[in-house]
């Protein structure tokens, strides 16, 4: 199963794992060794018979698929568990709903509903029950420390939060964020290149949905800990298997093919689309316009899905590593009538993981710029209600009076992306229409609130600016067309 932990042999856990998973071992009937073996996609041995394949790529698969972690003090949970296969290494509310209905059906335990998961664990502790945000939203608790200036406010959900809310003694921000799916990691992560955050852990990507992680190694050490729930940590050679296994599930081969030359540093990569029809080549034209400037689909820049940097580092014109794009609740709404913007409004159940949060800052913030005095300096405090503070959780930074690393978010990669919906950090978007529903209201917040930003030009340093940017909606069929062949 993985590497055994209690000097067991690895070939005999590992077939001690596909025995139960086949239920095919033990007892009544049957001559195993006249059952052919049976070799997946992976090259790994999934039926009874000979010796297991033992290579880092089947023992990866083994460590990723297994429940029982011999010796490390685990709760039941796999990594599949989450990151499922039948869902294309991610996790739905669709499979969630499913697993609890049969879960309550059977009687039978499902380790996904760990009471850590659930949305009254802080209340109840281990009785607790309620998986309402796993079920409806597929989203799991997250638990980050709050940074020193950072502190939540007694009023719960409660929007708006009012003035007289006063800190809590919490230490801690639960946020509840969706489970990626595993495919195509090995062009995701760490890249090297620009551009760069200016502030936080891994200023060049990282993994994870905030970019806090810096390798697959340690990204699964953390899930075993604060998912898994083990007492004692695994080997670094388990946790090396285990990336090696991640590191080879690929959307589609010509994304295999793209990670290879990026691996031999070859130039220029090669372009892992396939044949596209006239409608699908019409939408990869808006796609490189309106979205390749962050989620990246051209140039020699060392990942397919990595952002691509626009003007010069520290100048107006330049673009920024992690982004903020309005999908945290309670969205944005438009005061004026009728509005010229509108995003679709969180549901019951996700306004319920909105928190009030109060961010001091240190009198002189990093930028150096003062605060807290007379007009025309920002005031030292800033609050800010929203479900996922996003990267200013790893930083506690906001710009005076605005919004700094609040709601930051490392840019996915889009492989594939037809088939792991839904979509955003936190689930909110159900299908690739109402994706693009979303960035045409965000377009025109922005278009409203900052007509200069470079973020809607492809001509910086034009003045007035020209919004060239944005796709239209006589647009929307060319470009889904293109988003369902990646």
């Amino acid at each position: 199963m993985n590497q055994d932990h209690r000097n067991v042999p690895f070939s005999a856990a590992l077939v001690l794992f596909v025995c139960i998973t086949l239920s095919g071992c033990g007892g009544g009937g049957g001559d195993s060794a006249a059952v052919p073996p049976v070799v997946d996609a992976d090259g790994c041995t999934t039926g009874q018979g000979p010796a297991p394949v033992d290579t880092p790529i089947c023992r990866g698969k083994a460590n990723f698929h297994d429940r029982t972690l011999a010796g490390l003090g685990g709760n039941g949970r796999a990594c599949s568990d989450c990151h499922m296969d039948s869902e294309n290494f991610q996790l739905t509310p669709a499979a969630a709903q499913t697993r609890f209905a049969a879960m309550t059906a059977t009687g039978i335990d499902d380790p996904l509903f760990r009471a850590i998961d659930a949305d009254d664990f802080r209340t109840n502790g281990a009785a607790a029950h309620d998986f309402t945000n796993l079920t409806q939203n597929g989203l799991i608790r997250v638990t980050l420390p709050l940074p020193a200036n950072v502190k939540l406010l007694d009023c719960g959900p409660m929007v708006p939060c009012p003035a007289s809310a006063r800190p809590t003694n919490e230490t801690v921000a639960d946020v509840w964020r969706a489970v990626p799916s595993i495919l195509d990691v090995a062009i995701t992560g760490p890249d090297g290149a620009d551009p760069a955050s200016l502030r936080g852990p891994n200023p060049r990507g990282g993994f994870q949905l905030d970019g806090r992680i810096d390798t697959l190694q340690n990204q699964a050490l953390s899930a075993l800990r604060n998912h898994a729930g083990v007492a004692t940590d695994p080997p670094p050679s388990f946790l090396d298997d285990l990336a090696g296994f991640q590191n080879t599930q690929f959307s589609s081969p010509s994304v295999k093919t793209l990670s290879d030359a990026i691996a031999a540093h070859t130039s220029p990569l090669p372009d892992p689309d396939p044949v596209l029809n006239a409608l699908e080549t019409s939408g990869k034209a808006v796609f490189n316009r309106a979205c390749g400037q962050c989620h990246g689909n051209q140039g020699s820049h060392p990942s397919g899905s990595a952002p691509i940097a626009q003007g010069t580092p520290g100048t107006p014109t330049a673009l920024i590593r992690y982004h903020a794009i309005a999908s945290t609740c309670p969205r944005p709404v438009d005061t004026v009538s009728p509005p010229r913007f509108v995003f679709k409004a969180c549901s019951p159940s996700q306004m319920e993981n909105v928190r009030t949060y109060e961010i001091t800052n240190s009198g002189v913030v990093p930028s150096g710029t003062p605060c807290g005095g007379a007009a025309p300096q920002p005031a030292c405090v800033t609050r800010v209600t929203t479900s996922d503070p996003g990267r200013m959780l790893l930083t506690g930074y906001p710009v005076p009076g605005g919004p700094g690393d609040i709601e930051h978010f490392d840019n996915p990669g889009l492989r594939g992306i037809s088939r792991t919906a839904p979509y955003f950090h936190n689930n909110t978007a159900a299908t690739l229409e109402e994706v693009l529903e979303h960035y045409t209201a965000f377009f025109q917040r922005v278009a409203i609130q900052q007509p200069a930003a470079p973020l809607l030009t492809t001509q910086p340093g034009v003045v007035p600016p020209v919004h060239d940017r944005p796709f239209t909606e006589a647009e929307v069929p060319a470009l889904l067309a293109y988003l369902r062949k990646l």
